[in-house]
C-alpha cells in the first residue's frame, strides 16, 4: 500500500509553466531593472549568460518537479535534506522562511511605493492593502496560487510583449552598451548568469516542490519546466531587446515603466499596471509558500495560519518603508551565492533516488 498522497491531477503543464513564471516575475523582473544588472550590463554577451540561464532553470525546474512527483515528497526540507538531519533540515527550512519573507518584503515596498507614485497615496497605505488581499489569498495555499497565476500571468505576458514590440518598432537603431553595476554582481557573465538562475529557483522552489503533489507524472512535470522556462527566458529577452532601444532607460529605477512613459502616456499607464500585477503574483508566490509550509510541516490549521499570516503582513510592512531597489544588486546575489549549497544538496538527492529505484527495478 502506497503512502503517497494522492494527487488531483489538476496541473496541466501550461498551469505548471505559469506557476513558475509567476514565481519568478516580480517589480524587478517586470520593470527590467534586475535584468539590467545580470545581462544588459553585460553588453551582447549578456544573451548568451540568459540562455545559460534559462537553460538551467528548465533542468533544474525539472528535477524538482520530477522528484516531488516521483518520490511524494512534497516538504521543501525534506527534499532537500532527505536524510534523518533534523538540525539541517530546520537550517534549510529558516534559512527559506526568511529568503521568502524578503522577497514579500520587497513586494510591499515595491507595490506601496508604486501606488503611491501612480494615486498619490503614502506608501504605507498601499503596502496595507497589498498585504491584506496577498493574506487572504495565501490562506488558500498552491491551489490558490495556481488560480489567481492561471488569470494574470495570461495578460502580463502579452502586454508585456506588446509594449516591447512598439518600442521595438518606432526605433532605428539598438545598442547594448556595457554598463558598471554596483552591490555584489561579480560582472564575471557566466557566474552571474547561474547566479541569477539559482536565485530564480530558490524563489520557485517552495511552491515547485507542493505543487508535486498536484501533478500527474515526472512527464508531465518536465513539460510544465520546460513551459516556465521559455516563458521565463522567452519574456526576458524581449524585455532586454526593448531596453536595448533606449538604453538610457537602464539606469532608471524601472527601465520598462521608463521606455512605456517615453512611447506614450497610454502605454506607461498600461506597464504601471503590469508592475502591480508583477509585483502581487510574486509577493502571493512567497507568502502562499510560508502558509503551505506551516501547514506541511507543524499541521496548521486555517484558523491559526490566519493570525499567523497577519503578523508577518505586519512586521513586512514595517521593513517594507525601506524600499526594494537598491537591495537587488546586493540581496539577489547573496541568497544566489548560499542557494547553491541547497540546490546542490538537491541534485544529490535525485541522482541517488533514481539509482536506487533503477536497481530495485532491475532486482522485480
Amino acid at each position: 500500500m502506497s503512502d503517497k498522497p494522492k494527487r488531483c491531477g489538476f496541473a496541466s503543464p501550461f498551469r505548471i509553466g505559469i506557476a513558475y513564471l509567476g514565481c519568478c516575475i516580480g517589480a524587478g523582473y517586470l520593470s527590467g531593472q534586475e535584468l539590467v544588472q545580470f545581462f544588459s550590463s553585460k553588453g551582447p554577451i549578456g544573451f548568451l549568460a540568459l540562455l545559460i540561464a534559462t537553460a538551467f532553470i528548465f533542468v533544474a525546474g525539472a528535477v524538482i518537479l520530477s522528484l516531488s512527483v516521483d518520490s511524494g515528497e512534497h516538504r521543501m526540507d525534506s527534499i532537500v535534506v532527505w536524510f534523518d538531519c533534523k538540525p539541517l533540515r530546520a537550517f534549510v527550512a529558516v534559512f527559506e522562511v526568511v529568503f521568502l519573507f524578503m522577497i514579500y518584503t520587497l513586494c510591499v515596498a515595491a507595490f506601496g511605493s508604486l501606488l503611491s507614485q501612480l494615486t498619490g497615496l503614502l506608501p504605507f497605505v498601499g503596502s496595507v492593502v497589498f498585504c491584506v488581499l496577498s493574506t487572504l489569498l495565501a490562506l488558500f495555499g498552491v491551489r490558490g496560487l495556481l488560480r489567481f497565476l492561471s488569470y494574470v500571468v495570461p495578460v502580463m505576458v502579452p502586454a508585456t510583449v506588446l509594449i516591447a514590440l512598439i518600442a521595438l518598432g518606432v526605433s532605428d537603431t539598438i545598442s547594448f552598451p556595457k554598463m558598471e553595476m554596483g552591490g555584489l554582481i561579480t560582472g564575471i557573465w557566466l557566474l552571474d548568469a547561474v547566479t541569477y538562475a539559482v536565485f530564480s529557483l530558490f524563489c520557485a522552489l517552495p511552491v515547485l516542490v507542493p505543487l508535486g503533489a498536484n501533478v500527474k507524472n515526472a512527464k508531465t512535470a518536465c513539460r510544465g519546466a520546460l513551459v516556465g522556462a521559455l516563458l521565463i527566458g522567452g519574456l526576458a529577452t524581449v524585455i532586454l531587446l526593448a531596453i536595448a532601444t533606449a538604453p538610457e532607460v537602464g539606469n532608471a529605477a524601472m527601465p520598462m515603466l521608463a521606455l512605456g512613459n517615453r512611447l506614450h502616456v497610454v502605454a506607461g499607464g498600461i506597464y504601471a499596471a503590469l508592475l502591480v500585477c508583477g509585483i502581487f503574483s510574486a509577493g502571493l508566490s512567497s507568502q502562499s509558500a510560508i502558509s503551505e509550509y506551516l501547514l506541511q510541516r507543524y499541521g496548521a490549521k486555517k484558523s491559526v495560519l490566519l493570525p499567523v499570516m497577519i503578523g508577518i503582513s505586519a512586521v513586512a510592512c514595517c521593513f517594507g518603508v525601506f524600499g526594494f531597489q537598491e537591495l537587488i544588486g546586493i540581496l539577489y546575489p547573496v541568497f544566489g551565492y548560499i542557494g547553491f549549497l541547497p540546490l546542490t544538496m538537491l541534485f544529490i538527492h535525485a541522482v541517488i533516488f533514481y539509482r536506487r529505484r533503477k536497481k530495485a527495478k532491475k532486482m522485480d
